[in-house]
């Protein structure tokens, strides 16, 4: 027995230190060594690498070519998995990695054609900026090549190698995440669904108020040619699934102040971009430094330019305009000729064109290619052929035109603004960003505070909501609002200027923007601060950042609060906590959860017996569409407050009361009679999951193997997070799966021109994917807590940091 157990011993020490070999070999041999000499074959020049102790990256080069090469290093070194993931949303090529599951998410990925597009915006880019992005592209090779025995651990589970990095690629990236901000055509389908489906009194319920908006028309039909397109919503969550960018929140908050409202004399700028929150993050923080030339804050790993930033002249930040740059058209096709649509009926004949085709073979791990073709009218490309079931669309085709489809340089103007010297300077470089349309918040050491918006503004007549006739060229696209018509404001009177994705011009504007602003809780709560403090200051600037109250909550409790004292036996200790409530998402609050819980039922109890059920949970997808159509109906009261499939007329009074029912016995079965264990922390947690295996690793299926490693290696959380949607402190969860967090600020910074030698700045995560890493997840708890850290963007880093320098040299 005893020699079994010696056997059975030495067996177990042999595996033991063969797994250890193995760990160590998979996991801590990727890890760089911080102070090494490394030989570079593209370098000119050598170049200073000093690594803080969050392992931000300071670069110091002698020429941005050398710059930029040095750059995609230090990408590739910390983000490779990340910068393979998007690359293979960018071209459609998951289902080559992954198998034919994924053919769906390629098939749509290549019909909005990243990759395509890239490549005719390729043609048009200057030859500096052609060679920075190869510069680029040639750091991030070179380590790959360098490191092919030794890539992150993805690339083993996965049983992939990365893909090799060209300026094609960066392209694609940027042009990704535009799509990826691209709110519009979404909710744009779901209000063109819901005009065709219910009564016109209903709908317009439902329906944003704009003035551009015309009256619906009831239709003449029960044609329901929009539902061609709903699946796409369900391809589009999927690869957001995916890829860690879930949520529909995705905007930001930002806000300036002039010198004579800052505390310190001089401008003060705060900017938190929102996006869907995984591990590693989207962004990936740096400072550069060439000729004497100082940059800094935050790239995407897959590109060369800083997005939003700072130099030693100028700072910004970005908010997404939610501008609707996307439409759909119906095309008529050639009843005796299917490969012909009709172009133009004007002339009392129609005129055909025949359907541009791009045919490309998509690679499938373990099965036969299969060959896929992109149609294409004068729109665009024809969206409607990745509906899975032809039978459905009846031969109809829809094509799809988006801004995105046009040439502009995004790259070109960021790169201009990265080092531009003043606004006049940043001003020309800005006017070549066009998408996605963002709002710039500007400061600059001079005193200019700014409200730049960018964007390819398209003219259209008609409903900009509805799905065009393709055949009638008065229905097209004319042109783009002109640069010096786009909203601005500059040295405003009121010394400040702040936006949180509501719009950003008043309601004299001429032209539309877009009916699919933001709800305005998270810019009233700036506001009030703005015009409250008569001086504000950077810790000022870190609590509004920080705070969670909720001026939307304020007003639903509102609200309902009178109805529920019409009951107030039932319900007296709902009532007492809503009133004594300051309205903030603190983890500590009980009374957060009610109201939260409380809409979810009112949601469902008022609309889904319209709606469908397959339709309601498309509609609370985007949780803008029902917060907005809540509180409007609150307010005015409404026919949908009835529940149809009753005989009597239910009344809001009765839809209020059943609800707040329904809120307590959940909060009950979930966490006990007591209600200070209703706390938010309760409900409201995060876990930040790295792409593509977090969500594989959900899956029932998924071997346990995985399961373990994600969850005990790759996963951060969950933690109890404060903050909501509706808040300053942005903490989105999604309506079809609450209450889990998955949308937040991604980065928060601010800046002091009073002070240029750093910045303050936070990530929810940190700089390395590598989940071995000391810089994997090591922000996290400041993030949580609302702390900073010094960012550097001066010699000031050798006296007040502890740091590592890695050299880069020319190889001999």
């Amino acid at each position: 027995m005893k020699k079994i157990l010696g056997v059975l011993l030495g067996l177990f020490l042999f595996i033991a230190g063969i797994l250890g070999i193995g760990m160590y070999w998979t996991f801590y041999q990727p890890l760089p060594d911080y102070n090494a000499t490394l030989e570079q074959p593209e370098l000119r020049q050598p170049v200073n690498i000093h690594w803080d102790s969050y392992g931000v990256p300071h670069i110091y080069a002698q020429n941005k070519e050398d710059l930029y090469y040095s750059l995609g290093y230090v990408h590739a070194q910390d983000r490779l998995w990340q910068m393979t993931v998007s690359q293979m949303a960018a071209e459609g090529r998951f289902a080559e990695f992954l198998g034919g599951d994924m053919l769906s998410v390629d098939i749509m990925q290549r019909t909005i054609g990243f990759r395509r597009m890239a490549e005719k915006i390729e043609a048009t880019l200057s030859d500096t900026t052609m060679r920075y992005l190869q510069a680029y592209s040639d750091g991030v090779n070179t380590y790959s090549r360098q490191h092919s025995n030794s890539l992150p651990i993805q690339f083993s589970l996965a049983d992939m190698e990365p893909i090799h990095w060209t300026p094609t690629h960066s392209i694609a990236l940027s042009r990704l995440m535009a799509w990826e901000l691209n709110l519009a055509w979404k909710s744009e389908l779901t209000y063109a669904y819901l005009s065709e489906q219910l009564p016109r009194e209903k709908y317009l319920q439902i329906r944003p108020d704009n003035r551009f908006l015309p009256e619906p028309v009831s239709p003449d039909t029960a044609d329901t040619l929009t539902a061609a397109l709903l699946p796409l919503l369900e391809i589009d969550q999927q690869l957001r699934k995916i890829t860690g960018s879930r949520g529909s929140h995705q905007g930001s908050n930002a806000w300036a102040v002039s010198g004579e409202k800052s505390s310190t004399g001089a401008p003060l700028l705060a900017g938190d971009p929102h996006l869907g929150l995984s591990i590693p993050g989207k962004w990936y923080e740096v400072h550069l430094n060439v000729e004497g030339q100082n940059l800094s804050g935050a790239s995407i790993p897959g590109a060369p330019m800083l997005v939003v930033g700072q130099n030693d002249h100028l700072a910004w930040s970005m908010t997404n305009i939610m501008l609707d740059d996307t439409d759909f058209f119906e095309e008529a096709v050639n009843s005796h000729n299917d490969h012909q649509f009709v172009l133009d009926t004007l002339a009392g004949e129609p005129l055909y064109e025949n359907f541009t085709l791009q045919r490309e073979v998509i690679s499938i791990k373990n099965r036969d290619d299969t060959v896929f073709t992109r149609r294409l009218t004068n729109h665009g490309p024809v969206i409607s052929d990745i509906h899975p079931d032809q039978e459905i669309t009846e031969d109809r085709v829809i094509a799809m035109k988006w801004t995105g489809h046009e040439v502009s340089r995004e790259i070109e103007a960021l790169l201009s603004m990265n080092w531009a010297q003043s606004f006049d300077e940043f001003q020309e470089g800005a006017r070549d960003f066009k998408v996605p349309g963002q709002n710039v918040i500007y400061v600059d050491r001079e005193g200019t505070i700014a409200q730049l918006s960018l964007a390819n503004v398209p003219l259209r007549s008609g409903n900009p909501i509805s799905l065009r006739e393709g055949w009638d060229p008065s229905r097209d696209w004319q042109e783009y609002v002109a640069y010096e018509e786009l909203p601005s404001v500059i040295n405003p009177d009121r010394n400040w200027i702040a936006n949180a994705n509501n719009p950003p011009a008043g309601d004299d504007y001429p032209y539309y923007l877009s009916v699919y602003w933001e709800p305005d809780a998270r810019y009233e709560r700036i506001r009030q601060y703005l015009t409250e403090y008569e001086q504000l200051s950077p810790e000022t600037f870190r609590q509004m950042q920080y705070d969670s109250r909720s001026l939307y909550a304020r007003d639903i409790t509102r609200s309902i609060l009178p109805v529920l004292k019409l009951n107030e036996e039932q319900f007296e200790t709902v009532i007492s906590y809503l009133e004594n409530w300051d309205y903030s998402y603190e983890a500590s609050e009980t009374a957060a959860s009610i109201i939260d819980v409380f809409l979810i039922h009112l949601a469902e109890n008022t609309l889904e017996d319209d709606l469908s059920e397959s339709v309601y949970q498309k509609f609370i997808r985007f949780s803008a569409l029902p917060e907005r159509t809540l509180l409007r109906l609150l307010r005015d009261d409404g026919s949908l407050f009835d529940d149809v499939t009753t005989a009597g007329r239910e009344t809001r009074a009765q839809m209020i009361t059943q609800s707040m029912k329904e809120t307590i016995s959940f909060l009950r079965e979930q966490f006990g009679t007591e209600p200070f264990e209703w706390r938010w922390e309760q409900l409201h947690t995060l876990t930040l999951r790295p792409p593509l295996f977090g969500e594989a690793a959900k899956s029932h299926t998924a071997p346990t193997s995985l399961k373990l490693i994600v969850r005990n290696l790759l996963n951060l959380g969950p933690y109890p997070v404060k903050g909501h949607g509706m808040s300053i402190n942005n903490g989105e969860y999604s309506w079809n799966e609450p209450y889990e967090m998955i949308l937040g600020p991604s980065l928060r910074r601010i800046i002091d021109f009073s002070n240029t030698n750093y910045s303050l700045s936070v990530l929810p995560t940190g700089q390395s994917g590598n989940p071995f890493s000391t810089y994997y997840g090591d922000q996290t708890e400041d993030w949580l807590n609302g702390q900073y850290k010094f960012l550097y963007q001066d010699s000031t880093l050798f006296n007040e940091t502890q740091y590592n320098t890695m050299r880069l040299v020319p190889e001999r």
